[in-house]
This record gives structure tokens, sequence and C-alpha cells, in this order.
């Protein structure tokens, strides 16, 4: 889903408050995806009124009342985010409650620290899955 040319590579909305975090992952990400980097709540509404995603990646903690929870709860009333992928990035993720943000409607997630490969594996699985299921659906 993601080849080299910049018109076919997936686009990722992150939505992370740390500019080190913010640094880390348009590094990382910026090699495989087109990557629009976002703060806030407010920052990720606005982008998704101007162009379509492929997939979030949202902190769960971003420093605002809101949390990438309410976030993603706000992304999916809106008729063309109901189905996009969500991934859940946050230092609270253990293997003993990462099942809560499935629950909250993240089809995966990904721990702070996290490392590259980790990241773009994760990534690349959950887009993958998200394509199969667009052709199911078809």
């Amino acid at each position: 889903m993601h080849p080299d040319t910049e018109n076919t590579r997936a686009c990722i909305l992150v939505v992370e408050d740390d500019p080190a975090i913010q640094f880390l992952l348009k590094y990382h990400l910026g090699r495989h995806y087109v990557v629009e980097m976002v703060a806030g709540v407010d920052a990720a509404l606005d982008a998704v009124s101007r162009q379509p995603f492929d997939l979030f990646l949202i902190d769960i903690n971003l420093g605002e009342s809101r949390t990438g929870i309410d976030l993603l709860g706000l992304l999916r009333e809106m008729p063309a985010h109901q189905t996009t992928a969500a991934v859940a990035c946050s230092a609270y993720i253990t293997a003993s409650n990462g099942h809560r943000f499935v629950e909250q409607g993240f089809v995966a997630c990904v721990g702070k620290p996290f490392t590259a490969e980790e990241l773009v594996a994760t990534i690349n699985a959950v887009l993958g899955e998200a394509a199969a299921a667009r052709r199911r659906a078809a």
C-alpha cells in the first residue's frame, strides 16, 4: 500500500503533542508514508476536514483536557472516518492493558518507547488488513 511514489504511499495523520516524539515519528514514518503531524484534537479535526487519511496514529495522553480516545470518538462520528484504521500510541500501553484501547476502537497499539521496526511493522500490518477488508467489501 505504500510503494515508492509519493502519490501512492499511504497517508497517515499522526496526533502527538510531544515535540521530541513528533520528530522521531516523522523521521521513522516519513521514509515509508506521507505523514501529517498535528499536536492536538482541534488540529486533528482541522486536518481531517481538509484531506482523507489511510490511518490515524494517535497518542492517548495529548496533554490537554481531551485525550486520544476522545479524538477517536469524534472521528468515528464523522461518516468519512468511521472505518479509518486507528493505532494508539502511548507510554501507558502494556501487554495487560492494550486490550482496553482496542475496546475503545483502536485496531492496534504501539507502546512508548518503540523501535522503528515495531512501529513500521504495526502500521504495515494494520494498513494491509484495512486494504484486505476494503477488497472483501467491494
